[in-house]
């Protein structure tokens, strides 16, 4: 049976975000890659359903990338 309970989302998305920044560029591409392979089967069924939101998902990760990009050393 579940209880009620209170989550601490604050803690949670403090927790994802550490573990975020704790790896390194390179496993983070391959873990980005890793679930594109997993995920791919239901991506090709909902294509038509989201594609707009993805496309819109993309658009934002080009720029920010742009971005970073540009603040380079």
């Amino acid at each position: 049976m579940l209880k009620n309970t209170a989550i601490n989302w604050d803690a949670i998305y403090a927790e994802e975000t550490r573990l975020l920044r704790s790896l390194s560029p390179l496993e983070g591409v391959r873990q980005f890659f890793a679930l594109m392979v997993e995920f791919e089967p239901w991506l090709q069924e909902t294509e038509t359903l989201f594609r707009e939101e993805r496309n819109q998902a993309l658009i934002q990760l080009q720029t920010r990338l742009a971005i970073l990009n540009a603040h380079k050393p």
